[in-house]
């Protein structure tokens, strides 16, 4: 790759690039306890589900601060890295999947949710997947290292959890559930695939800026 003149005459802030990492690492460790959660809440105790979901909110507000701490500091950089449209774009949808894992793990609360069936501990695992793809191709943004392979396997497992949103809803409604039943799973399944789409999202995103970039 050649030198670009500009890149040696006007520095450009790479301050981002550690921010949106950062998200991605709040991110991360969310899904983490939510795959957690989900898995042992059966067998979980009150205590420890509380904290579990208090930690899951102090990541989002961590998050949070970043996304505005982006927003901010973009409106006073005079050259960013890659154009501030798609850091500000990449920042908003990585805090997204963040704020919907949250809503998802406020409902356990609030709907006091103490089991929870099967597709839903798979959701959480196609979750962590995805994720860990979009972590590398966030790390690799400051190299401008873009892996069309990463992406691909991306978007594979956007396919499986519309495949399982697909499943899962049907169960819903073939088994002997109650209408609250229904009603507290409809939205959760909603929820997650939308977690998903959010993220997948992120690695579009990378593609797009791959192309825009050459």
């Amino acid at each position: 790759m050649g030198l670009n003149i500009l890149d040696l005459l006007l520095p450009r802030e790479t301050k981002f690039f550690d921010y949106m990492e950062q998200q991605v690492v709040c991110l991360s460790k969310a899904i983490v306890v939510f795959k957690k959660l989900v898995h042992n809440i059966s067998s979980m105790s009150e205590k420890d589900i509380a904290a579990s979901l208090e930690e899951i909110k102090e990541l989002e507000r961590k998050g949070d601060k970043l996304e505005i701490q982006i927003f901010t500091e973009l409106n006073t950089t005079f050259i960013t890295p890659i154009d501030r449209e798609d850091i500000h774009l990449l920042s908003i949808n990585i805090d997204r999947a963040l704020d919907i894992l949250n809503s998802i793990s406020r409902k356990v609360g609030i709907y006091n949710i103490r089991e929870v069936p099967p597709n839903v501990c798979e959701f959480s695992v196609l979750i962590e997947r995805i994720a860990d793809h979009m972590s590398v191709l966030v790390k690799h943004l400051r190299k401008k290292n873009y892996s069309e392979e990463v992406m691909i396997k991306m978007h594979d497992i956007e396919n499986e959890a519309d495949e399982l949103f697909r499943k899962s809803m049907a169960d819903l409604f073939a088994e002997k559930n109650t209408s609250v039943h229904i009603i507290k799973f409809k939205e959760f399944y909603e929820h997650l695939e939308s977690a998903v789409d959010a993220i997948d999202y992120v690695g579009k995103l990378i593609r797009h800026i791959k192309v825009k970039i050459g």
